[in-house]
């Protein structure tokens, strides 16, 4: 009778078929192993450790960008954070002579009128003009006047003006010594005497530059 016919033969056969898939098996498990042991970062890096790093120098780069604006925006003295000035700078004198834009609120300040100030003597400049309105309103400033310094100017003659709601009426006049001044970032010299004859209302006469 033949050999494979015996359950032993059999039983044998069947041992050595589960054998050699298991030993299939490992081999194949072994050089899986040795492929995902070759794939790791060389130098001790890991994956983290390079997500880390990435991560710092993208930080260091967005501080570098928000230190540019924050400079363009703000100077600095000592350590302390100032806000840049709100008025010109120092070396910055409006041009005087030549022809400006004259304006007191009750006639117009969308309609202005105008002064001609010219060279004087002394450092003085003489300065004639007006503003006319409606209804028989004006403003006159007549005189001369001087630069105490890039902001302010000091007025010497007459200035009047006539706007028929105000004083009944009646003509408003300022003689003598007067001051003009540019506050904060103006672009016009106002005078500084601004309560108006009857006590009551306050005007804004402004001369432009």
């Amino acid at each position: 009778m033949p050999l494979v016919n015996s359950p032993l033969s059999t039983f044998n056969f069947w041992y050595c078929l589960c054998t050699l898939i298991l030993m299939k098996h490992s081999s194949i498990s072994i050089l899986l192993f040795l492929i995902l042991f070759s794939c790791k970062p060389k130098n001790g890096e890991t994956t983290d450790q390079q997500l880390r790093e990435e991560n710092f120098e993208l930080k260091r780069e967005n501080d570098s960008l928000r230190f540019l604006v924050e400079k363009s925006e703000r100077t600095y003295e000592g350590d302390t954070i100032q806000k840049l000035p709100e008025t010109l700078p120092e070396n910055h004198y409006p041009t005087l002579t030549g022809k400006h834009d004259l304006t007191l609120q009750w006639i117009s300040w969308d309609k202005p009128g105008s002064v001609t100030i010219v060279a004087g003597e002394a450092g003085w400049y003489l300065i004639q003009g007006r503003q006319n309105g409606e209804k028989g309103n004006y403003l006159i400033v007549n005189g001369k006047i001087r630069p105490l310094n890039n902001r302010e100017l000091e007025f010497d003659g007459k200035i009047e003006h006539n706007v028929h709601t105000i004083n009944g009426g009646e003509p408003c006049i300022w003689t003598g010594k007067q001051l003009f001044k540019a506050t904060g970032t103006r672009k016009y010299w106002r005078l500084q005497n601004m309560i108006s004859c009857d006590s009551n209302t306050t005007d804004y006469v402004d001369i432009y530059f």
